[in-house]
């Protein structure tokens, strides 16, 4: 009995224990948009213009430190979610020639079968063969999806912190 319990103990003590973690909230009303806590990366912007991007090192009274430097929650004009890079439309020559090709093919099929005029199979072939580049130019170009963040009448940001300050002596 006395082993037991003393390999018990041994194994409660051995645990890893962390404190409380402490969360910074993106809401829109009640509503929980995006949560941040620390060591996730992060894109600030400030009312003065500067943008600071990093990781969140510590959340503590209001403040967000990001890579070490402390912003104010009060600051914070906006939270970038992700940054808006063009994707260019990248194409090999092999794949314009086959497609090139293809066009021709369908063209001369439809004159040569008299399903269709030329000028009405140049365009059906064109339709085929470079429609699917374009559609994929466009959707790549065009989201729906949320970029940033306003912070001020719809979103506002939201520290929660557990952690109980240290007692001072006086």
């Amino acid at each position: 009995m006395t082993r037991l319990l003393t390999i018990t103990i041994l194994l409660f003590f051995s645990f890893v224990s962390r404190s409380q973690m402490a969360y910074l909230f993106v809401k829109k009303g009640l509503q929980k948009k995006k949560v941040y806590v620390e060591e996730d990366r992060i894109i600030l912007e400030v009312k003065n213009g500067t943008i600071y991007r990093g990781l969140i090192t510590h959340l503590k009274d209001d403040t967000i430190f990001v890579n070490g430097k402390p912003i104010v929650v009060d600051s914070v004009k906006t939270v970038i979610i992700r940054e808006g890079a063009k994707k260019s439309l990248q194409v090999d020559g092999k794949t314009i020639l086959l497609i090139t090709g293809g066009v021709a093919l369908t063209t001369f099929g439809l004159t040569a079968s008299k399903q269709a005029k030329f000028k009405e199979a140049l365009t059906a072939g064109l339709v085929i063969g470079y429609g699917p580049l374009l559609a994929y130019y466009a959707g790549s170009r065009i989201s729906f999806k949320r970029k940033k963040f306003m912070i001020g009448k719809k979103f506002r940001l939201q520290l929660f912190d557990l952690r109980v300050p240290p007692k001072r002596s006086f």
